[in-house]
């Protein structure tokens, strides 16, 4: 059984067709620690000193992100958490390329399909991991306060469903 999900976001609308990263919050320098061949880094974020921002227009209004590691507007690996402090719902969307998340706090669900139907939906919780497929036609809720991390390959954009 194949299974795709999505990011999450908080509630409000998204803007069809934006790329995700708009407006991320700046990345702070790395931490650096222990020593390292020339050229070479160990990156290191610490949970108490994440620079978290609020998400870009193009995510649901009240959720705040913080990028760990590259930049989700360019090509190249990124690693990102959003967090969130009320319920939310983010509509039918695709992303088109593969993302993988892990839930650190909370729990979200995703259900597939151009609908939002609760009744359909696939619940994660702390500690789950999945990775969504790349096209697929999906919405995440959560009912509660949740944080996931993610790491993917940018640039990161969020495609709202328009029926053909």
């Amino acid at each position: 059984m194949k299974l795709t999900v999505a990011l999450i976001a908080c509630s409000g609308a998204l803007i069809p067709g934006a790329a995700i990263a708009e407006a991320v919050p700046p990345v702070p320098e790395p931490e650096q620690s222990g020593p390292f061949a020339p050229g070479q880094q160990q990156l290191v974020r610490r949970q108490g000193e994440l620079p978290y921002g609020p998400c870009p227009p193009t995510l649901p209004k009240g959720c705040e992100m913080a990028v760990l590691e590259g930049n989700p507007r360019l090509s190249g690996l990124f690693t990102l958490r959003i967090r969130t402090s009320e319920p939310f719902v983010m509509p039918p969307h695709t992303h088109p390329r593969a993302e993988r998340v892990t839930v650190l706090e909370g729990e979200i669900h995703v259900g597939f399909g151009t609908a939002v139907d609760k009744g359909i939906g696939n619940g994660f919780y702390t500690g789950d991991y999945y990775v969504n497929a790349p096209d697929a036609v999906h919405f995440v809720w959560s009912d509660k306060p949740t944080t996931i991390q993610i790491t993917g390959q940018g640039p990161w954009e969020v495609h709202p469903y328009k029926a053909q």
